[in-house]
């Protein structure tokens, strides 16, 4: 059976492997390449948030490294003559340092490119998904339904919105908690308000529950684009009022 592809990179990828620029820059590029495959097969996540987190994880190296760089003492050169404080040679990177550097250089900006390419995708994605509130607007949105519909097929999901939201916009906890419910085959006699009244039939706690209805006119990978991209459509729709 084939092996499941992983396109993951460790967070300390960087730290690995003994320092060697050369195998670093191998691996980071061997990491793009397989990014750039499935960007091209339009599954977005986790590689979009992946990439996000690698850059902010690389930026903040460099800024702890030269923190660290700052506050060693390095040997006394004299004093400033207008403020007297003393003026010390700053100190020579060790060699570790200065390829960790040569490998944050390197590796920041390919990691842009790819989210760049990766967020236009997105925005070209999220153009071709139409979604519209299905029935009687409710007065809470805080909970309810999304039907995504894929063919014939809409699936459904339970949805909450969480009460604590990050702003951070590669942290989907911001985003609806969602769960599988079940399936319908759509036709005359079953229709999304069909759908609608069955479920609140079946959830009579929910009498007037938010539902959404979604639908793509291109073949999306369900899990890695079209659940992810509708969860943050009806988030921006709601938080408003949220």
């Amino acid at each position: 059976m084939k092996a499941l592809d992983h396109t993951g990179l460790p967070r300390d990828w960087v730290l690995r492997s003994g320092i060697d620029l050369e195998l670093q820059q191998y691996t980071l590029l061997a990491y793009l390449q397989r990014v750039e495959a499935r960007f091209q097969e339009r599954k977005l996540y986790p590689h979009l948030d992946d990439l996000r987190a690698h850059v902010d994880g690389l930026l903040q190296l460099r800024r702890t490294k030269e923190e660290l760089a700052r506050n060693i003492p390095g040997e006394l050169l004299g004093f400033d003559p207008r403020s007297g404080k003393p003026v010390r040679e700053r100190p020579a990177d060790d060699q570790w340092l200065a390829v960790v550097e040569e490998v944050i250089d390197f590796a920041v900006p390919g990691l842009r490119r790819m989210w760049n390419e990766g967020s236009g995708l997105r925005q070209e994605i999220a153009g071709h998904i139409h979604f519209a509130p299905v029935g009687l607007w409710p007065l809470s949105t805080q909970e309810g339904w999304l039907l995504l519909r894929t063919g014939r097929e809409a699936r459904v999901y339970g949805y909450t919105m969480p009460l604590l939201r990050e702003r951070s916009d590669a942290d989907h906890t911001r985003y609806p908690l969602t769960r599988y419910f079940t399936s319908y085959t759509l036709g005359i006699a079953s229709t999304y308000e069909h759908i609608k009244a069955d479920l609140i039939g079946r959830h009579p706690g929910l009498p007037n529950p938010a539902t959404f209805a979604f639908e793509t006119d291109l073949p999306l990978p369900h899990i890695e684009t079209f659940m992810p991209l509708a969860k943050q459509l009806v988030y921006e729709h709601i938080a408003p009022g949220a």
